[in-house]
């Protein structure tokens, strides 16, 4: 008799948190879960496989509202920026990002994506609030000026 060994990988997951300032001083704090796409897992089979050494590099703000989905590549009006700093503990991988007063402005900000050096789209995540009572959702939006700083990180679950 045979030893059966089961291995179940559960699908990667995360968290993603924003918090806008305005002039310095913390005016929103917002935080939800993420979904990597398509094209996110393809390119974790193509990196497991060695086939791709393009592991994600960017921020990327838009202006949709359409609630994500796992085909998504873009962001509407996509601006990417450069994360501020990657680590990783034990199965979880954090970006860290800020979008500077000096960056994105008049973007109505309400999707934001995580993108691979090559600018594939790994992860997406639209700003939501669902109202408790009626299960309603609402997109939320950062109207991105002179004097805004957005600030937040993205942990991917492995």
């Amino acid at each position: 008799m045979g030893i059966i060994l089961a291995d179940s990988l559960k699908s990667c997951t995360g968290k993603f948190a924003v918090e806008v300032y305005k002039k310095g001083v913390l005016q929103d704090r917002y935080a939800d879960h993420n979904l990597v796409v398509d094209a996110g897992r393809n390119r974790l089979a193509n990196l497991a496989a060695g086939l791709s050494t393009s592991a994600v590099k960017y921020i990327g703000l838009g202006s949709g509202s359409v609630k994500e989905g796992p085909a998504d590549t873009k962001l509407q009006e996509q601006q990417l920026f450069p994360i501020d700093k990657v680590s990783v503990n034990g199965k979880d991988a954090r970006f860290d990002f800020t979008i500077k007063e000096n960056q994105a402005n008049g973007l109505s900000v309400r999707e934001f994506g995580l993108f691979c050096a090559d600018k594939t789209m790994f992860s997406h995540r639209v700003r939501l609030s669902v109202n408790d009572d009626t299960q309603e959702e609402k997109v939320l939006t950062i109207d991105k000026a002179p004097d805004i700083e957005i600030r937040g990180y993205w942990v991917l679950h492995f």
